[in-house]
């Protein structure tokens, strides 16, 4: 007879033990954050200097490569490539990318539990997101070279400034 109470007293301990759970805890909720505004100030920062970097680079690259002191569309893409192909441009553009990405698990780091998400997948999405936003921007840069240099003639678009052949009515 002594083993029925014996037992019940275990089990008063684990209720016990089971009571000093929080309340957030017991129903899954997540307790009190620190505000994420210095992580995301920290991280927008980072991901400025990794992606500003760079593109300083490249332009101090087309400025010393141009002689006329005309930044034109063949210039970018001269320039662009000729810094891909050396171990300079190649290790500016590996740094960029490793600031952009730490940057990305600054801002992250608030909202992502798990490690893995946090030190993997965070860095890959935001560095395939910067090279988006580099193709985007160079392909803008080209655009707006190419329109201000007069390479682009579109034929049968006349944007205004001629007079209209129409007839008025009398």
């Amino acid at each position: 007879m002594t083993a029925a109470p014996r037992q019940k007293s275990e089990s008063r301990l684990s209720l016990r033990q089971t009571d000093i759970v929080s309340e957030a805890e017991g129903r899954g909720m997540p307790g009190p954050r620190r505000p994420p505004a210095p992580w995301i100030a920290g991280g927008l920062i980072l991901q400025a200097v990794g992606a500003g970097g760079v593109a300083a680079y490249v332009w101090f690259q087309v400025r010393h490569q141009n002689i006329g002191g005309h930044v034109t569309a063949a210039t970018i893409r001269l320039a662009w490539h000729g810094e891909v192909h050396t171990r300079a441009g190649l290790a500016v553009l590996a740094a960029g990318a490793l600031i952009y990405a730490a940057g990305s698990v600054l801002m992250a780091r608030p909202y992502v539990t798990r490690p893995v998400t946090l030190f993997v997948a965070v860095p890959v999405a935001g560095v395939a997101g910067l090279l988006v936003l580099g193709v985007l921007a160079f392909l803008v840069a080209l655009l707006i070279a190419a329109l201000e240099s007069g390479d682009f003639d579109f034929p049968g678009l006349d944007f205004g400034g001629g007079r209209r052949s129409t007839k008025r009515r009398r």
